[in-house]
């Protein structure tokens, strides 16, 4: 994602809640989830401000936040 504008445009397409994650980031660091679009305004700088500081990108990517997934996971030897 490359400015607030376009994520405000892909939350409302996929529908809130979104996550907002750093792409160069790991271990939770620059990620956070906005409810709504005032929530996605204040948390797209806030992850990406973190992502910079941490991993010296401030890029960031969306996705869909799951309520209530269900997980299943096969293993293979």
């Amino acid at each position: 994602v490359e400015t607030l504008d376009e994520a405000l445009r892909i939350a409302r397409d996929v529908g809130y809640p979104v996550m907002v994650k750093a792409a160069a980031g790991g271990g939770g660091r620059g990620m956070r989830m906005a409810v709504d679009e005032g929530d996605l305004r204040r948390q797209f700088v806030a992850a990406s401000g973190e992502a910079a500081a941490a991993f010296g990108d401030g890029r960031v990517y969306l996705e869909k936040f799951v309520e209530e997934p269900r997980h299943v996971e096969i293993q293979l030897m």
